[in-house]
Protein backbone atom coordinates (compact mmCIF):
# COMPACT_ATOMS: atom_id res chain seq x y z
CA UNK A 1 0.00 0.00 0.00
CA UNK A 2 1.02 3.49 -1.31
CA UNK A 3 0.92 6.60 1.01
CA UNK A 4 -0.53 9.17 -0.91
CA UNK A 5 0.62 11.72 1.63
CA UNK A 6 4.10 10.74 0.96
CA UNK A 7 4.02 10.76 -3.14
CA UNK A 8 2.47 14.40 -2.70
CA UNK A 9 5.33 15.58 -0.37
CA UNK A 10 7.87 14.31 -2.69
CA UNK A 11 6.14 15.62 -6.25
CA UNK A 12 6.01 19.39 -4.09
CA UNK A 13 9.86 18.79 -3.29
CA UNK A 14 11.07 18.42 -6.55
CA UNK A 15 8.69 21.17 -7.77
CA UNK A 16 10.50 23.20 -5.63
CA UNK A 17 13.99 21.81 -6.08
CA UNK A 18 13.22 22.35 -10.02
CA UNK A 19 12.00 25.91 -9.84
CA UNK A 20 14.54 27.08 -7.82
CA UNK A 21 17.04 25.60 -10.83
CA UNK A 22 15.01 26.98 -13.49
CA UNK A 23 15.30 30.51 -12.19
CA UNK A 24 18.98 30.22 -11.68
CA UNK A 25 19.86 28.89 -14.75
CA UNK A 26 21.54 30.97 -17.48
CA UNK A 27 22.86 28.92 -20.20
CA UNK A 28 20.36 27.05 -22.82
CA UNK A 29 22.54 24.05 -22.93
CA UNK A 30 21.92 23.67 -19.01
CA UNK A 31 18.34 24.18 -19.78
CA UNK A 32 17.99 21.69 -22.27
CA UNK A 33 19.55 19.15 -19.35
CA UNK A 34 16.92 20.45 -16.70
CA UNK A 35 13.93 19.85 -19.20
CA UNK A 36 15.74 15.84 -19.55
CA UNK A 37 15.89 15.72 -15.92
CA UNK A 38 12.35 16.36 -15.02
CA UNK A 39 10.79 14.61 -18.52
CA UNK A 40 13.00 12.00 -19.55
CA UNK A 41 11.73 8.01 -18.73
CA UNK A 42 14.26 8.00 -15.76
CA UNK A 43 13.02 11.35 -14.03
CA UNK A 44 12.45 11.09 -10.58
CA UNK A 45 8.81 12.74 -11.28
CA UNK A 46 8.49 9.36 -13.20
CA UNK A 47 9.64 6.99 -10.58
CA UNK A 48 7.41 8.90 -8.62
CA UNK A 49 4.28 8.18 -10.43
CA UNK A 50 5.51 4.87 -11.33
CA UNK A 51 3.74 4.02 -7.91
CA UNK A 52 0.56 5.21 -8.11
CA UNK A 53 -0.64 1.76 -9.45
CA UNK A 54 -0.63 0.74 -6.09
CA UNK A 55 -3.00 3.21 -4.59
CA UNK A 56 -6.33 1.00 -4.25
CA UNK A 57 -8.30 3.62 -3.37
CA UNK A 58 -9.66 5.67 -6.96
CA UNK A 59 -10.67 8.80 -4.81
CA UNK A 60 -6.76 9.02 -4.05
CA UNK A 61 -5.57 7.87 -7.14
CA UNK A 62 -7.16 10.65 -9.26
CA UNK A 63 -6.10 12.93 -6.76
CA UNK A 64 -2.44 12.65 -6.86
CA UNK A 65 -2.48 12.45 -10.65
CA UNK A 66 -4.20 16.06 -10.71
CA UNK A 67 -1.40 17.20 -8.39
CA UNK A 68 1.48 15.51 -10.22
CA UNK A 69 -0.33 16.43 -14.01
CA UNK A 70 -0.13 20.52 -12.35
CA UNK A 71 3.35 20.15 -10.55
CA UNK A 72 4.38 18.54 -14.14
CA UNK A 73 2.53 21.26 -16.08
CA UNK A 74 3.92 24.74 -14.01
CA UNK A 75 7.40 22.82 -14.35
CA UNK A 76 6.94 23.13 -17.99
CA UNK A 77 5.59 25.94 -18.09
CA UNK A 78 8.19 27.82 -16.50
CA UNK A 79 11.04 26.13 -18.47
CA UNK A 80 9.48 27.71 -22.02
CA UNK A 81 9.38 31.30 -19.88
CA UNK A 82 13.18 31.18 -19.21
CA UNK A 83 13.87 29.53 -23.02
CA UNK A 84 12.05 32.36 -24.13
CA UNK A 85 14.03 34.87 -22.36
CA UNK A 86 17.57 33.09 -22.59
CA UNK A 87 16.93 33.23 -26.43
CA UNK A 88 16.14 36.73 -26.60
CA UNK A 89 19.25 37.75 -24.28
CA UNK A 90 21.51 35.49 -27.09
CA UNK A 91 19.94 37.51 -30.23
CA UNK A 92 21.21 40.47 -28.60
CA UNK A 93 24.29 39.28 -27.72
CA UNK A 94 24.63 38.03 -31.63
CA UNK A 95 23.58 41.84 -32.77
CA UNK A 96 25.91 43.35 -30.59
CA UNK A 97 29.11 41.75 -31.75
CA UNK A 98 28.00 42.17 -35.49
CA UNK A 99 26.98 45.74 -35.01
CA UNK A 100 29.29 48.59 -34.97
CA UNK A 101 27.09 51.26 -32.77
CA UNK A 102 29.64 53.94 -33.22
CA UNK A 103 29.24 53.79 -37.23
CA UNK A 104 27.42 57.20 -38.22
CA UNK A 105 23.31 56.48 -38.99
CA UNK A 106 23.25 55.90 -42.48
CA UNK A 107 20.58 58.56 -44.59
CA UNK A 108 17.82 58.21 -46.74
CA UNK A 109 17.25 59.47 -49.42
CA UNK A 110 13.75 60.59 -50.10
CA UNK A 111 12.59 60.21 -53.97
CA UNK A 112 10.97 62.98 -55.85
CA UNK A 113 9.76 63.23 -59.43
CA UNK A 114 11.76 64.05 -62.07
CA UNK A 115 12.25 68.00 -62.89
CA UNK A 116 10.90 66.94 -66.80
CA UNK A 117 8.49 64.66 -65.34
CA UNK A 118 7.18 67.39 -62.79
CA UNK A 119 7.11 70.31 -65.54
CA UNK A 120 5.16 67.91 -67.69
CA UNK A 121 2.67 67.68 -64.53
CA UNK A 122 2.21 71.30 -64.65
CA UNK A 123 1.51 71.73 -68.37
CA UNK A 124 -1.06 68.80 -68.30
CA UNK A 125 -2.41 70.41 -65.45
CA UNK A 126 -2.39 74.30 -67.11
CA UNK A 127 -4.11 73.06 -70.34
CA UNK A 128 -6.87 70.67 -68.96
CA UNK A 129 -8.46 73.64 -67.47
CA UNK A 130 -9.01 75.18 -71.27
CA UNK A 131 -10.67 71.68 -72.03
CA UNK A 132 -7.51 70.23 -73.55
CA UNK A 133 -7.36 66.12 -73.53
CA UNK A 134 -4.03 64.33 -73.10
CA UNK A 135 -3.43 62.08 -75.52
CA UNK A 136 -0.26 59.76 -76.37
CA UNK A 137 0.78 57.81 -79.04
CA UNK A 138 3.30 55.22 -80.39
CA UNK A 139 7.33 56.03 -80.00
CA UNK A 140 8.14 53.82 -82.94
CA UNK A 141 6.43 55.65 -85.81
CA UNK A 142 6.25 55.46 -90.07
CA UNK A 143 7.45 58.12 -91.94
CA UNK A 144 3.70 59.14 -93.22
CA UNK A 145 2.65 59.91 -89.78
CA UNK A 146 5.59 61.35 -88.71
CA UNK A 147 6.32 63.69 -92.28
CA UNK A 148 4.29 63.02 -95.03
CA UNK A 149 0.61 63.40 -93.67
CA UNK A 150 2.52 66.84 -92.05
CA UNK A 151 3.45 68.19 -95.66
CA UNK A 152 7.08 66.90 -95.67
CA UNK A 153 7.16 64.85 -98.74
CA UNK A 154 10.18 62.24 -98.80
CA UNK A 155 12.55 65.02 -100.72
CA UNK A 156 11.14 67.91 -98.52
CA UNK A 157 14.05 70.32 -97.83
CA UNK A 158 12.82 70.92 -94.25
CA UNK A 159 13.55 66.84 -93.28
CA UNK A 160 16.73 68.35 -92.66
CA UNK A 161 15.77 70.10 -89.79
CA UNK A 162 15.20 66.84 -88.02
CA UNK A 163 17.81 64.26 -88.40
CA UNK A 164 16.07 61.31 -88.14
CA UNK A 165 17.26 57.52 -86.36
CA UNK A 166 15.64 55.35 -89.42
CA UNK A 167 15.54 51.76 -88.77
CA UNK A 168 14.01 49.69 -91.74
CA UNK A 169 14.45 51.01 -95.33
CA UNK A 170 13.56 55.07 -94.29
CA UNK A 171 9.71 53.96 -93.51
CA UNK A 172 10.30 53.13 -89.98
CA UNK A 173 11.87 55.37 -87.41
CA UNK A 174 11.51 56.86 -83.86
CA UNK A 175 9.30 59.63 -83.92
CA UNK A 176 11.33 63.27 -84.11
CA UNK A 177 7.75 65.47 -82.41
CA UNK A 178 4.51 64.50 -80.96
CA UNK A 179 3.11 65.54 -84.11
CA UNK A 180 2.47 61.88 -84.80
CA UNK A 181 0.13 61.67 -82.12
CA UNK A 182 -1.88 64.75 -83.76
CA UNK A 183 -1.96 63.47 -87.08
CA UNK A 184 -3.27 59.97 -85.39
CA UNK A 185 -6.18 62.08 -83.45
CA UNK A 186 -7.53 63.71 -86.04
CA UNK A 187 -7.75 60.42 -88.12
CA UNK A 188 -9.48 58.82 -85.22
CA UNK A 189 -11.81 61.43 -84.01
CA UNK A 190 -13.89 63.95 -85.30
CA UNK A 191 -13.54 67.99 -85.06
CA UNK A 192 -14.15 69.93 -82.34
CA UNK A 193 -11.00 68.58 -81.06
CA UNK A 194 -8.41 69.76 -78.25
CA UNK A 195 -5.89 68.20 -77.36
CA UNK A 196 -2.29 67.63 -75.70
CA UNK A 197 0.28 65.67 -76.15
CA UNK A 198 3.44 65.36 -74.12
CA UNK A 199 6.19 62.66 -74.81
CA UNK A 200 9.53 61.54 -75.55
CA UNK A 201 11.34 62.50 -79.29
CA UNK A 202 14.09 61.38 -80.75
CA UNK A 203 16.69 63.18 -83.12
CA UNK A 204 20.83 62.36 -84.39
CA UNK A 205 21.59 65.49 -83.30
CA UNK A 206 24.80 67.01 -81.47
CA UNK A 207 25.08 66.50 -77.79
CA UNK A 208 25.76 70.11 -76.67
CA UNK A 209 24.05 72.36 -74.27
CA UNK A 210 20.87 72.74 -76.33
CA UNK A 211 20.57 69.47 -77.62
CA UNK A 212 20.14 65.80 -76.53
CA UNK A 213 18.95 62.35 -78.55
CA UNK A 214 16.08 61.93 -77.06
CA UNK A 215 14.01 64.29 -75.48
CA UNK A 216 10.26 65.29 -74.32
CA UNK A 217 7.96 67.45 -76.13
CA UNK A 218 4.54 68.50 -75.53
CA UNK A 219 2.28 69.47 -78.40
CA UNK A 220 -1.12 70.92 -78.41
CA UNK A 221 -3.61 71.14 -80.79
CA UNK A 222 -7.27 72.65 -81.30
CA UNK A 223 -9.54 72.16 -84.27
CA UNK A 224 -12.70 73.70 -84.71
CA UNK A 225 -15.39 75.94 -86.33
CA UNK A 226 -13.76 79.37 -85.66
CA UNK A 227 -10.30 78.60 -84.09
CA UNK A 228 -8.04 81.70 -84.74
CA UNK A 229 -4.47 83.35 -84.02
CA UNK A 230 -6.43 85.71 -81.31
CA UNK A 231 -7.37 82.52 -79.46
CA UNK A 232 -4.13 81.10 -79.83
CA UNK A 233 -2.29 84.18 -78.35
CA UNK A 234 -4.49 84.42 -75.19
CA UNK A 235 -4.79 80.48 -74.14
CA UNK A 236 -0.84 80.46 -74.32
CA UNK A 237 -0.04 83.98 -72.89
CA UNK A 238 -2.54 82.62 -69.82
CA UNK A 239 -1.17 79.28 -69.42
CA UNK A 240 2.67 80.56 -69.88
CA UNK A 241 1.85 83.31 -66.85
CA UNK A 242 0.29 79.97 -64.61
CA UNK A 243 3.76 78.02 -65.91
CA UNK A 244 5.87 80.83 -64.40
CA UNK A 245 3.84 82.40 -61.63
CA UNK A 246 3.91 85.67 -63.28
CA UNK A 247 1.02 87.61 -64.30
CA UNK A 248 3.36 90.13 -66.02
CA UNK A 249 4.70 87.92 -68.64
CA UNK A 250 3.89 88.96 -72.43
CA UNK A 251 4.00 87.14 -75.53
CA UNK A 252 5.72 88.26 -78.67
CA UNK A 253 4.78 86.48 -82.27
CA UNK A 254 7.00 86.37 -84.92
CA UNK A 255 6.81 85.09 -88.15
CA UNK A 256 8.55 82.16 -89.08
CA UNK A 257 8.08 78.65 -91.57
CA UNK A 258 6.64 75.23 -90.53
CA UNK A 259 5.68 73.01 -93.24
CA UNK A 260 2.67 71.99 -91.45
CA UNK A 261 1.50 75.66 -90.35
CA UNK A 262 0.45 78.53 -92.02
CA UNK A 263 1.11 80.78 -90.96
CA UNK A 264 4.04 80.05 -88.61
CA UNK A 265 5.21 81.76 -85.36
CA UNK A 266 8.29 81.43 -83.42
CA UNK A 267 6.40 82.28 -79.76
CA UNK A 268 8.63 84.79 -77.35
CA UNK A 269 8.00 85.67 -73.96
CA UNK A 270 9.10 88.89 -71.75
CA UNK A 271 12.16 87.95 -70.20
CA UNK A 272 11.45 86.61 -66.72
CA UNK A 273 14.69 88.16 -64.97
CA UNK A 274 14.28 91.59 -66.43
CA UNK A 275 10.75 91.56 -67.45
CA UNK A 276 11.88 92.72 -71.01
CA UNK A 277 14.67 95.44 -70.26
CA UNK A 278 17.10 93.28 -71.11
CA UNK A 279 20.10 91.12 -69.60
CA UNK A 280 22.50 88.54 -70.23
CA UNK A 281 19.73 85.94 -69.71
CA UNK A 282 17.90 87.45 -72.85
CA UNK A 283 21.20 88.40 -74.72
CA UNK A 284 19.80 92.00 -73.89
CA UNK A 285 16.84 90.91 -75.82
CA UNK A 286 14.10 91.32 -73.11
CA UNK A 287 12.59 88.46 -74.84
CA UNK A 288 13.18 84.69 -74.40
CA UNK A 289 12.38 82.16 -77.49
CA UNK A 290 9.84 79.52 -76.24
CA UNK A 291 8.35 77.86 -78.79
CA UNK A 292 6.55 77.68 -82.08
CA UNK A 293 3.00 77.78 -83.06
CA UNK A 294 0.85 78.05 -86.16
CA UNK A 295 -2.30 77.65 -87.83
CA UNK A 296 -3.01 74.26 -89.16
CA UNK A 297 -1.88 74.10 -92.88
CA UNK A 298 -5.44 73.31 -95.32
CA UNK A 299 -3.32 70.43 -97.04
CA UNK A 300 -2.62 68.57 -93.27
CA UNK A 301 -6.24 68.68 -92.76
CA UNK A 302 -7.24 67.13 -95.73
CA UNK A 303 -4.53 64.29 -95.45
CA UNK A 304 -6.80 63.22 -92.17
CA UNK A 305 -10.21 63.55 -94.12
CA UNK A 306 -11.01 67.30 -92.37
CA UNK A 307 -12.38 69.37 -94.81
CA UNK A 308 -10.07 72.69 -94.81
CA UNK A 309 -13.36 74.80 -95.75
CA UNK A 310 -15.45 73.85 -93.02
CA UNK A 311 -12.61 73.29 -90.16
CA UNK A 312 -9.48 75.34 -89.15
CA UNK A 313 -7.38 75.56 -86.07
CA UNK A 314 -3.59 75.96 -84.44
CA UNK A 315 -1.07 74.26 -82.97
CA UNK A 316 1.90 74.40 -80.88
CA UNK A 317 4.63 72.71 -79.32
CA UNK A 318 7.68 72.83 -77.22
CA UNK A 319 9.99 71.59 -74.50
CA UNK A 320 9.05 70.72 -70.98
CA UNK A 321 12.61 70.69 -70.31
CA UNK A 322 13.46 74.24 -72.06
CA UNK A 323 10.55 75.25 -69.75
CA UNK A 324 12.00 74.54 -66.78
CA UNK A 325 15.49 75.72 -67.68
CA UNK A 326 14.25 79.24 -68.57
CA UNK A 327 12.12 78.86 -65.03
CA UNK A 328 15.29 77.73 -63.16
CA UNK A 329 18.05 79.62 -64.70
CA UNK A 330 19.51 75.91 -66.16
CA UNK A 331 21.87 76.67 -69.16
CA UNK A 332 22.42 73.20 -70.19
CA UNK A 333 20.29 70.60 -71.20
CA UNK A 334 22.15 67.41 -70.56
CA UNK A 335 21.72 67.85 -66.88
CA UNK A 336 18.41 66.43 -66.64
CA UNK A 337 19.68 63.36 -68.22
CA UNK A 338 23.21 62.87 -66.40
CA UNK A 339 21.43 61.51 -63.34
CA UNK A 340 23.27 63.42 -61.00
CA UNK A 341 21.86 63.19 -57.91
CA UNK A 342 22.88 67.08 -56.44
CA UNK A 343 21.57 68.85 -59.27
CA UNK A 344 18.19 66.50 -59.21
CA UNK A 345 17.88 67.02 -55.58
CA UNK A 346 17.98 71.07 -55.79
CA UNK A 347 14.38 70.76 -57.63
CA UNK A 348 12.90 67.72 -55.14
CA UNK A 349 9.66 68.27 -54.27
CA UNK A 350 8.11 66.52 -50.68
Amino acid sequence: MTDIKLLAKNLSNIENEALDKIQSCNNLDRLKQLRSKYFGKDSDISKILSNIKYIRNNEEKKTIGEYSNKIKSNIQSQISDKEAILKNIQIEEEISRNIDISLNKFETNIGSLHPVTQMIDILVETFQYFGFSVVSGPEIETDWFCFQSLNLDINHPARDMQDTFYIEENHILPRTHTSSVQIRTMLNEKPPIRIIAPGKVYRNENQDQRHTFMFYQYEGLIIDKTTNISDLKSILTTALRNIFDNSDIELRLRHSFFPYTEPSFEIDATCMVCLGKGCKVCSNKGWIELLGAGMVHPQVLRNVNIDPNVYQGFAFGGGPERLFMVKNMIDDLRLFYENDLKFLSQFRKI
